[in-house]
């Protein structure tokens, strides 16, 4: 059983040390932050961009929603409670699923070469999600729901849009570190 305040401690935890984790890559050369594999491939600043257009589509309902209403609750005792599509969605971001996930065209990054301005969108869009998690001290996360932004008929409630925003950033930070190791990654 797992609490929406633990769901929420978790969160936190997990985006502040992806976004370390993401600071890595701030050294690199523009060139090797664009590098990418194969045309098929996402370079390191894409992976990067991915997060920010998605968190941010994700960030803004989450906004909408609870300026809408207060729905409260001990969120000590309070279980987390995920609807049955969201479990398999779930699953599919999980950084243990090493199996390829085709991108819905709304969570695509741009096609344009990026600049570091990615570092700073990235931190921005985490930082907000943080402190709307935080703010969130008592509210019933179970109860509120929004659509999917990649298909307006799944519904997902706000626990549910936790864990997918958590497990997807350290997936794709972890395609990111894989982009880095390529035995082809330019050196500077």
């Amino acid at each position: 059983m797992q609490t929406i305040q633990q769901l929420k401690e978790k969160f936190i935890s997990d985006t502040e040390s992806v976004l370390k984790d993401f600071g890595k890559f701030k050294s690199l050369s523009e060139d090797q932050l664009n590098w990418k594999p194969d045309e098929q491939a996402w370079s390191i600043a894409e992976c990067i961009d991915h997060l920010v257009v998605t968190n941010k589509l994700y960030l803004d309902e989450i906004e909408t929603r609870f300026a809408d209403k207060q729905i409260k609750t001990d969120c000590s005792k309070t279980e987390v409670k995920h609807k049955w599509l969201s479990k398999f969605i779930i699953k599919s971001v999980d950084p243990a699923n090493i199996k390829k996930v085709k991108t819905f065209p709304v969570f695509m990054p741009s096609s344009s070469k990026h600049t570091r301005q990615v570092f700073a969108n990235l931190n921005e869009i985490q930082n907000a999600l943080i402190n709307l998690v935080s703010s969130a001290k008592d509210l019933d996360l179970n109860k509120y729901a929004m659509s999917s932004p990649a298909a307006k008929i799944v519904k997902e409630n706000f626990c549910d849009v936790l864990e997918i925003i958590r497990l997807h950033d350290r997936r794709h930070f972890n395609q990111a570190e894989r982009v880095f190791n390529h035995l082809n990654f330019p050196k500077n």
